[in-house]
């Protein structure tokens, strides 16, 4: 119910947080082509390194992540059920413990899915923000994006974020703590 052009991102990332349960192996890549929408995949860094996501072609085109919890940022984890690999992300079960039923609309269908408890979401990306010391812009803008749906959530929900702060893991909550300042740099132009 609210539009944030400084937190608009062209990217949608896909959390497998356990293995899923499939009667058959469903490649990745072939369920995104199957959208009929031209994605690629984009290589991983190194080269020799699998790729965990896909884009259609342009600077700002749709870019589709795979993510998975694991205990450093960037690591790679094969995700055999899907014939792909994923990104880990730490803390990222912390994220996927309370989701909320949704639908997603694409090509005309509803698609059901779960989505991240906001309030969770906005402890986990000010911790993102503190794990991506080689990418400052990446950083600036996971906490833009988390200090804009924090104003959103206080505004529209009377909603209290300080209570899911208590329920953070501790490495989130320092995390927070440490970029604090520039938490409430941001919130003030709120």
């Amino acid at each position: 119910g609210a539009i944030a052009t400084a937190a608009r991102t062209q990217d949608i990332d896909l959390a497998r947080g356990k293995t899923l349960k499939l009667a058959a192996t469903v490649p990745f890549m072939s369920s995104m082509l199957a959208t009929q929408m031209p994605f690629h995949r984009i290589p991983g860094l190194p080269s020799r390194k699998p790729s965990t996501s896909v884009k259609l072609r342009g600077v700002d085109a749709l870019h589709v992540d795979i993510l998975a919890p694991g205990p450093m940022l960037g690591g790679i984890v094969e995700i055999p059920e899907l014939d792909w690999h994923a990104q880990t992300i730490p803390y990222y079960e912390y994220l996927l413990e309370d989701t909320q039923s949704a639908a997603m609309l694409a090509g005309g269908q509803g698609i059901p899915i779960k989505l991240p408890n906001v309030q969770r979401m906005i402890w986990h990306k000010i911790y993102s923000s503190m794990q991506r010391q080689d990418d400052p812009a990446k950083a600036e803008k996971d906490l833009v994006q988390a200090v804009t749906l924090a104003a959103i959530v206080v505004e529209q929900e009377s909603a209290d974020p300080h209570e899911s702060y208590r329920d953070a893991p501790r490495a989130v909550r320092e995390a927070a703590a440490t970029r604090m300042p520039r938490i409430l740099a941001l919130l003030s132009e709120h």
